[in-house]
């Protein structure tokens, strides 16, 4: 399998629309994403496009935004929010639910804060880095792509433990690869759903 190096650099806010673009293209096989926005791939598709620029600019405004690049072109997007910052405020709720439920229909927009809900009550009290999305193309999986915004993600955030929720059993094997470990494993809507922590490694010099 051919290997490629990617480049990981900080998203511009005129780069959203285009990371919402990979995000959808990503994600949407993803078994909760098929339970919540429909089980039609097309309209699941569209209403993922629509949903993500309201969550990738959350987590640039909280947080940090990276996207990977080959050939100057995105073909991978990694969100971080940082430690105590990656619970939605009251204010970031108001602003944030609307423009995310109003791109599915009622039925679905229950389902998304069923869902949203249930991972938010499981979030740690331990300060850590809150990962996602973690998104890649299609046609890019599989390529080593991962593995390097994995890296990434790890050397930046080296002073903190890394959290993560995923709901396909791959990623499960992949993230274990890099030291995360199951914290729990809630079913949400009939979908099973992991947790993860990757405990603090870091060492500090003496």
């Amino acid at each position: 399998m051919h290997k490629y190096n990617c480049n990981i650099l900080p998203l511009k806010l005129d780069e959203i629309a285009t990371a919402a673009t990979v995000c959808a293209a990503a994600m949407n096989e993803n078994p909760l994403h098929i339970k919540v926005f429909g089980t039609n791939p097309h309209l699941r598709h569209l209403r993922l496009k629509r949903m993500f620029p309201a969550l990738l600019t959350y987590v640039k405004r909280k947080g940090e935004l990276y996207g990977a690049f080959i050939d100057g072109n995105l073909i991978g997007v990694i969100g971080m929010l940082p430690p105590n910052k990656c619970q939605p405020t009251l204010r970031d709720m108001l602003q944030l639910l609307p423009r995310m439920i109003c791109t599915n229909s009622p039925l679905g927009s229950l389902r998304l804060a069923i869902w949203l809900g249930t991972w938010a009550r499981i979030d740690p009290n331990q300060p850590h880095w809150h990962l996602g999305p973690l998104a890649i193309m299609p046609q890019w999986q599989a390529k080593g792509i991962g593995t390097q915004m994995i890296n990434f993600t790890i050397n930046h955030c080296a002073t903190d433990p890394l959290y993560l929720e995923t709901d396909k059993p791959s990623n499960v094997k992949l993230y274990q690869r890099f030291g995360f470990q199951v914290l729990a494993t809630p079913t949400i809507l009939g979908v099973p759903s992991w947790i993860m922590l990757r405990p603090n490694l870091y060492v500090s010099p003496h």
